[in-house]
């Protein structure tokens, strides 16, 4: 592929995941789309055939985002504590680049049957290898009584939970605790990913 074509393909899918963002996948016009990217309908149906195609590629993008940074973090090869609390920061971290993913998803793949399961289907290969090695991980640890028993799911609900939370609550704690400019708003959010970090840790104290 050309370099025009992969900019023109890029900016098409910038385009599509702003609209999908704002507007959610029922709502979202290829039409629209198209006027965004600054290309022609039928140039935007050339690079994707449907809607269900563009957020596809979209979705798929991010989840091999998301595992391509937590594989960074097993090659570190720290111990439980240390790996526990860089996923906690980089799950964080993925949803402070990406503040609007979380509502989208609750909205548009958690509501529809058929979008789900093909999320299930995408991420699980994805995030597998994670998953089995930190319930190994988890499972060591348990055994050694250095932390309580607890089960994956459970845990990694925990993280996600609390983490998703901050950015679900973020339009609202921007309007009352009026961040002056950017620097005071990733301040608050670096507290709060430590605060999170903390709140995990110690809840899995014996």
């Amino acid at each position: 592929m050309e370099n025009n074509e992969v900019n023109t393909e890029q900016i098409i899918l910038e385009a599509a995941e702003a609209e999908f963002l704002e507007k959610g996948y029922g709502n979202a016009k290829t039409v629209a789309i198209a006027q965004r990217a600054g290309v022609s309908h039928s140039m935007l149906h050339y690079y994707f055939r449907t809607k269900e195609q563009l957020f596809q590629k979209i979705f798929k993008d991010k989840v091999q985002g998301f595992a391509q940074v937590f594989s960074v973090v097993f090659e570190q090869n720290t111990d439980f504590q240390e790996t526990l609390k860089r996923i906690i920061e980089t799950q964080f971290k993925f949803v402070a680049q990406n503040p609007q993913l979380p509502l989208f998803i609750i909205r548009e793949i958690l509501s529809n049957k058929e979008n789900r399961e093909w999320a299930i289907k995408t991420l699980f290969p994805h995030l597998f290898p994670f998953l089995s090695a930190i319930e190994k991980m988890l499972t060591t640890e348990i055994t050694k009584g250095t932390i309580r028993p607890i089960a994956i799911h459970n845990l990694l609900m925990n993280i996600l939970s609390i983490n998703i939370s901050t950015f679900i609550a973020l339009p609202v704690l921007k309007e009352n605790l009026h961040f002056e400019n950017d620097e005071m708003l990733e301040n608050f959010l670096n507290e709060r990913c430590e605060s999170n970090v903390q709140f995990i840790l110690n809840a899995l104290r014996p």
